[in-house]
């Protein structure tokens, strides 16, 4: 059930970044005026801001009942590495050889750090 928690929230992570900076470059508007703080933002960028928070609810449910020295690292890693590849994917950026042999890296520290004893 642990696993199936730690997906939920590395996808809700994941794709609300990738939102997130598409949103952006859609356009958001920050500015002051009147005393006042005005925020414009686009479907996409609230969208990405609902399942960043939502990721960050879910990291709390999980941490609540799991050791926090196995959650961090598995999740960071598995978030680090679906965002290059969504990355790729949808906004068309590039990955590099070295981000290849760091994904690599870090499946292999996440196999590592689950093999029980």
């Amino acid at each position: 059930m642990q696993v199936l928690k730690i997906l939920i929230y590395v996808m809700f992570s994941s794709s609300g970044l990738v939102l997130l900076k598409l949103g952006t470059e859609k356009g958001v508007e920050i500015s002051f005026g009147e005393g006042l703080l005005n925020i414009h933002i686009n479907l996409i960028f609230f969208i990405g801001m609902c399942l960043y928070v939502a990721s960050f609810i879910t990291s709390l449910i999980i941490m609540k009942n799991m050791d926090l020295k196995i959650f961090y690292p598995v999740s960071a890693g598995l978030v680090y590495i679906l965002v290059c590849l969504l990355s790729r994917f949808i906004l068309h950026e590039e990955i590099t050889f070295i981000q290849l042999v760091g994904m690599s890296v870090i499946l292999l520290g996440i196999i590592l750090l689950n093999i029980k004893n």
